[in-house]
């Protein structure tokens, strides 16, 4: 998984998945993206576990 977030606003501003299920992935992101919400949003959420959701943390997790 790749994405480009704004270093300004912090939104996600596209992303690449490539992997089993990425499309349910692509669908998060999605709807983030549609809900303008930053990508601290992701990083910070609580994710069932164990599902494919659960990566958004660590993607975001590198970014300050």
């Amino acid at each position: 998984m790749k994405a480009v977030v704004d270093g300004d606003t912090g939104l996600i501003l596209g992303a690449a998945v490539l992997g089993i299920e990425g499309g349910e992935i692509m669908a998060a992101l999605q709807v983030a993206m549609m809900g303008r919400l930053p990508h601290t949003a992701l990083r910070d959420a609580v994710f069932a576990h164990p599902t494919l959701a659960e990566s958004f943390n660590n993607l975001f997790a590198t970014l300050v």
